[in-house]
């Protein structure tokens, strides 16, 4: 007759193990009795297995769930933000748009003309600005102030400041010897420096109102709030193409206003997008390789519009952005081969750090 009970351990802990009196044991009784011990012991060692697993697999869930969560915040973030891209770019263009006046021909006499000036004058800002609110009033976007800290990473090695300012200089250059073999005529001047006389294009004030409005105004929304959240998510290269992409798309926003299509032509098209996704991809591996300094990206920005306006294109230079596109292309090319396909950097920056800087 099989009697059921407990096996007493040391400390008072209880097997659960079945007890048979020997003398009724028959032959399956023991072999039934040897397969229950065994099933009762796994059972305990599975149950010591999971007791002593489960406070880190627990840790473990608890920050797998505050990953996703964080990564379901960062895209509700930047799907706003890029709504709101472009539906305040609209709204910047909608005095052109009603005054009916080509932006070639804008002047002082134009319809609404105050209106479509402060319009183009807050355009150039709309990447920040879009920033700047989405990551003050969207919960687990971080907040302002670790928004504007990446400005402040500006010690990064002289060599970095002279690539940012030297680079592009060589490239407009380079392609004004390219136009020159293929026939263009010497510029007048080599060097251009804007008037100091003269408030319009040309002039020092506007050029100076260029360089703030490209670095400040643009590339905190670029590399300093979309850039650290997308590569999280896709890696580096993958989130500076996204990236480049928006970017393109938005600086070719004067094409909705009156005859501004007919003003674009697939070759002018056609290399702003090459340029600026390549371009995102160089400034993605500056920022990543100097712990996301934003402050070095914006010296880039300024080294570019410095090299587009003080250097001199040949005669046939309505090729010319497409030659400096293709040379930024080949730079973003030697960058890809040369650096990490995740984090665009050739140091042991974590992706995962990233956070800290854009969030």
């Amino acid at each position: 007759m099989r009697l059921s009970g407990a096996i007493c351990q040391p400390g008072g802990i209880t097997s659960g193990l079945p007890v048979t009196h020997p003398r009724s044991r028959s032959f399956c009784g023991l072999a039934e009795f040897g397969v229950e011990c065994l099933a009762q012991l796994h059972e305990i060692r599975e149950e010591a297995s999971h007791m002593k697993r489960g406070p880190q697999s627990q840790m473990e869930r608890m920050q797998e769930r505050k990953s996703n969560e964080q990564s379901k915040a960062d895209g509700t973030a930047i799907a706003a933000w890029v709504v709101l891209l472009f539906l305040l770019t609209v709204l910047c263009a909608l005095p052109i748009m009603i005054g009916g006046v080509s932006m070639p021909r804008l002047s002082p006499s134009a319809p609404l003309f105050p209106f479509s000036f402060a319009g183009i004058l807050l355009s150039a800002y709309v990447p920040t600005l879009t920033a700047l609110i989405v990551a003050g009033l969207f919960s687990g976007s971080g907040g302002v102030r670790p928004l504007l800290r990446q400005i402040c990473i500006w010690r990064v090695g002289i060599t970095w400041y002279a690539l940012a300012l030297i680079g592009p200089a060589i490239l407009f250059s380079l392609a004004g010897l390219v136009l020159l073999a293929l026939g263009g005529a010497p510029p007048l001047h080599w060097l251009r420096f804007p008037s100091l006389s003269s408030f319009g294009p040309g002039g020092l004030t506007f050029f100076i109102g260029q360089l703030i409005a490209g670095s400040f105004g643009e590339e905190l929304g670029w590399r300093g709030f979309a850039q650290p959240r997308l590569q999280v998510r896709y890696g580096a290269l993958w989130a500076s193409i996204l990236i480049g992409t928006l970017w393109s798309t938005w600086h070719l926003w004067p094409a909705i206003t009156p005859q501004g299509l007919s003003l674009l032509s697939p070759v002018d098209a056609a290399a702003t997008y090459m340029r600026l996704i390549s371009t995102s991809i160089i400034y993605a591996w500056m920022y990543n390789s100097t712990r996301g300094s934003l402050f070095l990206v914006m010296v880039a920005h300024a080294g570019h519009n410095i090299a587009a306006t003080v250097i001199g294109a040949p005669s046939n230079g309505v090729y010319q952005q497409l030659i400096v596109a293709l040379l930024y292309l080949l730079a973003a090319i030697a960058v890809v081969l040369a650096t990490d396909v995740q984090s665009r950097c050739r140091s042991n920056y974590s992706l995962a750090k990233s956070k800290d800087f854009g969030s």
